[in-house]
């Protein structure tokens, strides 16, 4: 064979190994199938169709003019991309540094790079793909990777490790924010339609927006996001500028498997928004954050499991949310069967969030938003079937253990927490919620105050004295019952400071407009020389009270001085200094000469009281009592069925100049017509 031919051959067997070497680098979708740990009852994610990956389908961006010099390389990725076949193909970044974005054609109406259906974007290890700085780049409503508004599907983005990187170079962007430039970054990778996505073994960082967006509006689906790693500065930072609204992944669709991935960021590490049904995210490490999330745009939003998650220094756990829009619509409809299980957070904020009035802020006093409650419509957060299971947080979280606010045209529904350990500095703060369930070993617990900073008009199972109230079988008539009245089982204070409420149904007020507080065990405050008024459950009748606890005053002694209209001697019931005993110790119990029903009534005397108070009695019947007279009058006093005084030892014409309803004297009920 003559040398010039030798020469030829070994010439073309050279230029074509780097074509043999990248097709080598698709390492193929079978293993997928392998990974995709779909939950009982789902249809499995479908993985994309791609052709077999050759030298010949294969091209690489240096070959269409890119160079790791140039200032944008954005036309020659994108004619790489276009050289494509419809039969499907590979494009290869190299190793090297490759900037692009500041095509002045690229509007907010489509996206910098465009990849069509059957593509495989490789990114070699040592290769980064970096946008160009802020102000080069298009700057309203962009996405950056991916297809804006176009039917595409089969599509994968992959790299060989953590040295493959899309960097966004967000400072500039996160510092216009914090400056109140105009602008709105969108998605660095965001497919809008189509179905089988599969994001794989690379990093993305500093992106100006949000990470990675899997659909929007247009349904794509079927979509698997693994070994990805995300990094953006927390949003609270103060060694870097502070990145904003740089969700991690974001999903709008249906058919989702996210594993694998580590993700710190300024916004939500995961967020599930509206349309996003069957998503599975498991085996993930968030650090800096706001957790695992719904919302805040809530539409029919199931079937959702996260599962296996690591957090560490992330500002909230679990965390969902429904918003409000700009003209005061909803956002939400048809949220339910969502599961955080096998949860770790350590240096968590607040572990367990819930918000149905976000963006616009919840009234402080719930009254406010009860009274002015919106008529149920399909837009109306319906929250239903939250499973949070084997959750601990392994030291003490900065907020609240538990924060959920529901709306009281649709409270949030039937969560149960399982197997959850909490410790905060906070405690439980509810309201409007239908069925927290506490279970199997569940314990929560708060470093600073009282556990239940509120639990308002909503109702709690707990079946594990997870917080220690522990709902108890309701009782059949004749049943004993017993009603303990202290710190532990207060549910919320209500507008009126003088009225304290519990989780047995009871409440506590006094005419005095005296406010209360709690001191050590569990004990009340109750000032001296006012008359306290417990109003009781409907259909008990209490036959004994027990009052144990001290004095809260130093080097002084109390005592009760007045039992539901009897007056007691000052030597009967004294209570010791809490310098001489500061517990719970020193308790007397009092049988009733006339059982009570409806209210009692008691008064400590000489100093301020700090007692638990413990009343047990007979379950009775739940209908109305008339009105009955006896020879002695325990309390003459007419009282309304909030516990609030209407007249001062009434008389039987006051009786009969009352206005229509049911009313509470001699400790019955009397309905005045």
């Amino acid at each position: 064979m003559k040398k010039s031919i030798i020469k030829t051959i070994v010439l073309s067997a050279l230029l074509t190994l780097p074509f043999l070497a990248q097709a080598q680098t698709f390492t193929g979708i079978e293993a997928e199938k392998k990974a995709q740990n779909t939950p009982e009852g789902w249809n499995a994610v479908t993985l994309p169709n791609i052709p077999e990956i050759t030298s010949t389908n294969t091209f690489n961006i240096k070959d269409y003019g890119a160079s790791t010099s140039a200032a944008d390389n954005t036309k020659a990725i994108q004619k790489a991309l276009d050289a494509v076949p419809s039969t499907g193909g590979m494009v290869v970044i190299p190793a090297g540094t490759w900037i692009f974005g500041s095509t002045d054609q690229m509007t907010s109406k489509t996206e910098v790079l465009s990849i069509k259906s059957k593509t495989v974007l490789h990114l070699c290890a040592g290769a980064t793909l970096k946008l160009v700085e802020y102000g080069k780049a298009p700057n309203n409503k962009t996405l950056f990777i991916g297809c804006k508004g176009r039917n595409q599907s089969d599509i994968v983005i992959e790299g060989e490790g953590e040295t493959s990187i899309i960097d966004g170079q967000g400072t500039r962007w996160w510092k216009a924010r914090d400056n109140k430039e105009t602008f709105n970054p969108g998605a660095m990778i965001r497919f809008e339609k189509g179905s089988r996505f599969l994001l794989r073994n690379f990093k993305i960082q500093n992106t100006p927006g949000v990470n990675i967006t899997l659909s929007n509006s247009d349904g794509a689906n079927n979509f698997t996001v693994h070994d990805v790693t995300i990094y953006n500065p927390a949003s609270d930072t103060k060694t870097e500028q502070p990145s904003h609204n740089t969700d991690g992944i974001s999903t709008w669709g249906k058919y989702i498997n996210i594993f694998n991935c580590n993700i710190s960021t300024g916004d939500d590490n995961v967020v599930c928004d509206s349309e996003s049904q069957y998503v599975h995210i498991w085996n993930c490490d968030f650090g800096t954050g706001h957790g695992a999330s719904i919302g805040s745009y809530t539409s029919n939003i199931k079937h959702v499991w996260f599962d296996n998650i690591r957090m560490t220094g992330t500002g909230a756990g679990v965390r969902l949310k429904t918003g409000i829009n700009s003209d005061g619509s909803l956002r939400g409809g048809g949220e339910e069967d969502l599961r955080f299980t096998n949860f770790t957070m350590t240096k968590v904020n607040a572990p367990f969030s819930m918000d149905c009035y976000y963006d616009k802020n919840y009234n402080a006093d719930p009254a406010v938003d009860k009274a002015n409650q919106r008529k149920k419509d399909d837009t109306t957060p319906s929250y239903d079937g939250i499973l949070l299971q084997n959750i601990k947080t392994t030291d003490v979280a900065t907020g609240n253990a538990i924060f959920l606010i529901g709306r009281p045209e649709s409270p949030i529904k039937n969560i149960t927490l399982d197997n959850v350990q909490i410790q905060a500095q906070k405690g439980i703060d509810i309201r409007f919620v239908d069925n927290l369930v506490f279970k199997n070993n569940s314990k929560i617990s708060c470093t600073s105050g009282k556990l239940w900073v509120r639990q308002y008009d909503s109702t709690v199972d707990d079946q594990c004295n997870a917080t220690g109230i522990v709902t108890p079988p309701t009782p059949a008539e004749g049943d004993e019952v017993t009603y303990t009245l202290d710190a532990k089982s207060y549910k919320d204070s209500s507008t009126d400071k003088a009225t304290w409420n519990f989780s047995n149904g009871g409440s506590i007020s006094n005419t005095a407009s005296k406010s209360y507080a709690s001191t050590k065990n569990n004990t009340i405050k109750y000032s001296k020389g006012t008359e306290f008024t417990i109003n009781l459950p409907e259909g008990v009748t209490i036959t004994s009270a027990t009052f144990a606890g001290y004095t809260n005053e130093d080097n002084k002694t109390c005592y009760l001085g007045e039992l539901d209209g009897v007056a007691l001697g000052s030597e009967q019931y004294v209570f010791p200094s809490r310098t001489t005993d500061y517990s719970t110790k020193t308790s007397f119990t009092i049988n009733l000469d006339t059982p009570a029903t409806g209210t009692m009534t008691f008064k400590p005397q000489n100093a301020q009281a700090a007692w638990v108070i413990t009343l047990k009695g007979t379950k009775t019947s739940t209908g109305i009592n008339n009105i009955t007279t006896t020879n002695k009058m325990a309390n003459k006093n007419l009282y309304d069925l909030s516990g609030r005084l209407v007249k001062v030892n009434a008389t039987a014409h006051d009786m009969k100049s009352l206005s229509k309803g049911v009313y509470i004297y001699n400790n019955k009920k009397f309905i005045a017509e």
